[in-house]
């Protein structure tokens, strides 16, 4: 895809095989140590490593490409990533993991805020600096493909572990396509106008779109509690469901099948839920936050694989409203105020309840997996209550 003279598609591929190696790995580490005989809890701290690290690394990280330039900067990060994938080829030693985690962590820090730096970049190109058309377009492009790559990714791993079940595949997965975004960083091509501001992506996929201006006015604390409880949920499923998968003999290809049903209705709902206007999302938050509750309850009562699939497809469908709920009320509040501070402040959320979510559900899991269930089911009885003692004060 070129724009202009401007080469835009290495910034899709390299936006499409990161978070590509970033969910089969995601889902390989618990997996493998699972068949490891790992405590959970254990587990659970690993797995933090990249969320501990993306918490502070985007704000050590933002200056770094004015000093050194954009495309160096992208180099350098994807020659960190294909660096802790090789070693993964080496040992999977579980404190090593957790270094080489953490490292991916640190990465990430100098990656997505240069690449959305990048994008912010093109968009005040000439051909698209007046053409909203155009910007939505490279937007739309932009966020297809990282949530495309997350869900092809889920796709092939179901495949490669429905005929071969050896979670070590996934490693060497992951491999390929951290290599090929290597690659696809030497054809990044750094724009000509450079843009001052820093934008912190988050880790997690999703579908970031710009709703219409809309006057809303709400406490600050709820959209922030609102998108830590939805990252505590997203990456607490993470963990115990592989371990409720285990403890149940389940396929191992199962695992990577229900998280690619979760994903795909997950992007499908954000997509179609980021056109609600704030009135419409007010009238069903409430109710998708209770389905919500159930499907999780649910998978803490459930043996069936049957049930599983249709429970992720359901959390897929309404948990994505959670996000879209904050996510628009903190970005009108961004647009009241002229700033972009308020996103620093959602990030930061969501990456505690990342962050938070597998140390504290594997501890749990460690005593009891289904009591990790519940204890999710309860957080979203949080988010109930939460919705219901201050909707009236969100007022549009």
């Amino acid at each position: 895809m070129i724009a202009g003279r401007y080469r835009v598609f290495p910034i899709l591929l390299l936006a499409y095989f990161r978070v590509a190696f970033g969910v089969v790995i995601g889902l390989a580490v618990p997996l493998y140590f699972l068949e490891e005989d790992l405590n959970p809890q254990i587990i659970g701290v690993i797995v933090s490593g990249t969320a501990m690290a993306y918490l502070f690394s985007p704000l050590v990280f933002r200056n770094v490409h004015k000093k050194i330039g954009m495309k160096r900067a992208i180099i350098i990060s994807t020659s960190g990533f294909l660096f802790t994938q090789i070693i993964y080829q080496i040992s999977l030693n579980p404190l090593l993991v957790y270094l080489m985690l953490i490292f991916d962590g640190i990465a990430l820090g100098l990656f997505w805020p240069v690449l959305m730096t990048t994008i912010s970049a093109i968009s005040n190109l000439d051909e698209y600096r007046d053409n909203n058309i155009m910007k939505d377009k490279l937007m739309k492009n932009y966020s297809l493909s990282w949530n495309l790559g997350g869900i092809f990714s889920y796709i092939l791993g179901t495949i490669i572990l429905f005929f071969i079940s050896d979670i070590i595949l996934m490693f060497r997965l992951s491999l390929i396509f951290c290599f090929i975004a290597f690659v696809a960083s030497f054809f990044y091509k750094e724009p000509k106008n450079h843009m001052d501001q820093e934008v912190i992506v988050p880790m997690d996929e999703r579908i970031k779109a710009l709703p219409q201006r809309e006057q809303v006015s709400f406490p600050l604390f709820l959209p922030l509690i609102i998108i830590a409880i939805y990252g505590f949920l997203i990456g607490s499923i993470g963990l115990v469901y592989p371990v409720k998968s285990e403890i149940l003999n389940f396929a191992l290809f199962t695992n990577y099948l229900f998280f690619l049903i979760r994903m795909t209705t997950q992007t499908v709902s954000i997509s179609k839920t980021m056109d609600f206007s704030i009135n419409k999302l007010k009238k069903t938050i409430l109710y998708s936050t209770i389905i919500t509750f159930f499907s999780i309850l649910i998978m803490g009562l459930n043996q069936n694989l049957i049930i599983f699939g249709i429970l992720f497809c359901v959390f897929g469908i309404f948990v994505s409203f959670l996000y879209t709920f904050a996510f628009k009320l903190i970005l009108f509040r961004n647009i009241a105020n002229n700033t972009s501070k308020y996103s620093v402040y959602f990030e930061s959320f969501v990456g505690i309840g990342f962050f938070l979510a597998p140390i504290i559900t594997g501890f749990i899991a460690t005593w009891n997996v289904d009591f990790s269930f519940y204890f999710l089911s309860i957080l979203t009885l949080v988010a109930i209550a939460l919705l219901l003692i201050f909707r009236n004060q969100i007022k549009d």
